[in-house]
């Protein structure tokens, strides 16, 4: 079959549905809302109106939370039913982020729970249990007494050769971080296997997108790891994602076996982003004088900020582009994903009480 004929109908329906994103009006009566009840009553007759309905019926923020990541996993869902074998296959792996992230989430619990003794009956009732792409034993994992328990429960899953690597001594004496940072390359690794088994265009469109993806978590990266925790190289190395230009410009050059790793990196960094390594500069040149985290933290968020903003750019072109390629799909997924994020931005600062001014600045608006 044809691009034309794979993709005429999904991508007319879905920028139809893009088409009525994005509506600030929705976002701006949620923030003026004088309370949490009121701004959730907004939500009635939008596309968001079942969140408002679990609401009503739990009283409960996490419930909603919860009811926004079966949305999430369920639009992915819907998309993948409407595409031909490989790129469906894509979309997959990128339903496997979300699951990723749920894992992370359930490791993060049984950690508390078995290595640090914190109490987690309440927060566990708020993990999404479900299948998502791998069929695990959530509650096998949360509930595993030992280290072996806690593998067992995700047999059968790429995550079971993750865990393997581990050891209960390990995460007891350096926490959680090597085992994420791991978790993340393996669903990296099989980004970059997705990619290339996408055809033409569909796979041209994808290395577009999420080449700069990684070039741009990779800056961050060296920014809040290396800037902001002192990493040494060897140990950046293990941190950064080994694909797109950055990790593999500093593969060529041996940037982390260098003298000095940070002005190698900073090198290819300003060749390929010139206008991001100047917040980078910013940040290493203050970096001795900041006297607080949160100091430190604001400068990291203004290159997160730049991050989005290059995201966005990005999927408007596509939008205005080729509109028989997987690209509007991942446009969408992009929008939605946006869409939920300042929602819950929203939600969450009228759960704290924070004035509409702070919860405006918290969205850049």
């Amino acid at each position: 079959m044809s691009r034309v004929s794979d993709y005429a109908f999904i991508n007319a329906k879905l920028r139809a549905r893009i088409g009525i994103m994005h509506d600030m009006s929705l976002f701006d009566e949620m923030i003026k809302s004088p309370s949490l009840p009121e701004a959730f009553a907004k939500l009635e007759g939008s596309r968001h109106s079942d969140l408002l309905e679990v609401y009503r019926s739990t009283g409960d923020l996490q419930q909603v939370e919860l009811q926004m990541l079966e949305d999430e996993i369920a639009l992915y869902r819907e998309v993948e039913g409407y595409l031909p074998s490989l790129p469906a296959a894509f979309v997959s792996v990128l339903l496997e982020k979300i699951e990723v992230d749920n894992v992370k989430n359930v490791i993060r619990l049984w950690y508390s729970d078995v290595i640090r003794h914190h109490v987690i009956a309440y927060r566990s009732a708020y993990l999404y249990k479900g299948v998502i792409v791998h069929r695990i034993d959530y509650d096998g994992a949360v509930n595993a007494v030992t280290y072996q328990e806690l593998v067992h429960a995700f047999r059968g899953t790429p995550y079971e050769e993750v865990l393997d690597s581990f050891s209960m001594e390990k995460l007891a004496s350096e926490g959680l971080f090597p085992l994420e940072i791991a978790l993340d390359h393996m669903w990296f690794r099989h980004l970059d296997e997705g990619i290339r088994k996408l055809d033409g265009t569909d796979r041209k469109t994808a290395e577009a997108i999420y080449s700069v993806d990684v070039d741009l978590k990779n800056i961050l990266m060296l920014t809040r790891y290396s800037y902001s925790y002192h990493l040494e190289p060897q140990e950046l190395k293990k941190v950064m994602i080994p694909m797109g230009y950055i990790a593999e410009e500093a593969e060529r050059t041996g940037a982390l076996s260098s003298d000095d790793p940070m002005a190698v990196l900073s090198s290819i960094v300003r060749h390929h982003y010139p206008q991001i390594s100047e917040e980078i500069a910013s940040i290493r040149r203050t970096a001795d004088d900041l006297t607080t985290v949160e100091e430190n933290n604001r400068e990291i968020v203004l290159i997160e900020a730049y991050l989005g903003d290059r995201r966005k750019k990005a999927y408007r072109r596509i939008l205005q582009g080729d509109p028989f390629s997987i690209g509007v799909v991942l446009a969408y997924f992009f929008l939605c994903m946006q869409e939920d994020g300042i929602l819950r931005a929203i939600l969450s600062g009228k759960y704290y009480g924070r004035s509409e001014e702070k919860i405006r600045e918290g969205l850049g608006l």
